[in-house]
């Protein structure tokens, strides 16, 4: 399906980030989709489906409530503070975006994972803060325009890691995400596909 080839590789493109603050997993999750319900497979999640229809135009803006929602999550997801006093690990930062999520997906995020500990030790090493500040909000090349309940995103961001002497550092990276809107009316990040 073209749906299917366009969604994955918009997704794969999306989901490779080179900060550090988050990496791609080894294993690639494999997509697919009927013209009925489209799906994407996320490793850990299941299958999560995905808006279906006509794709939307290349770098088409999201509806403001969708782009506030994703870059509210991705502002807390990816800034961290490792300086004394401040975040005791990693996971602190889930916690803080765990306020944009579904509840499986900020349980997931609150989860220490052995992947994040050389990055954590580096920072907390350094008494560097990390300040993700968002720069863009789109629809992923290829993927369908978002529906009244489900959207996907591309969320450009630049983090800045600043140490507590020497340079800060700034690199510019991605996220996919995937969003639902609540029964609440809320827009809430239910998937990070391939991050």
């Amino acid at each position: 399906m073209v749906l299917t080839a366009v969604l994955g590789a918009s997704l794969t493109a999306c989901g490779s980030l080179s900060s550090g603050v988050r990496t791609a997993p080894a294993e690639t999750a494999s997509v697919s989709a009927t013209p009925e319900a489209p799906a994407v497979a996320v490793p850990g999640t299941g299958i999560i489906p995905v808006p279906n229809g006509p794709a939307a135009s290349p770098g088409s803006e999201l509806p403001q409530d969708i782009a506030k929602a994703a870059a509210d999550f991705t502002a807390a997801w990816a800034s961290h503070d490792a300086r004394p006093g401040q975040d005791k690990d990693f996971t602190d930062a889930g916690r803080r975006a765990s306020q944009y999520t579904s509840e499986d997906l900020g349980a997931s995020l609150s989860m220490a994972r052995p992947s994040t500990m050389t990055q954590w030790r580096q920072w907390t090493e350094a008494k560097a803060s990390v300040v993700a500040s968002v720069t863009k909000v789109s629809v992923p090349d290829g993927a369908p325009a978002p529906t009244s309940t489900r959207a996907l995103a591309r969320v450009l961001y630049r983090v800045t890691t600043s140490p507590a002497s020497g340079k800060p550092t700034t690199t510019d990276t991605q996220v996919a995400l995937q969003l639902e809107r609540g029964h609440d009316g809320r827009w809430r990040v239910i998937a990070l596909p391939y991050a």
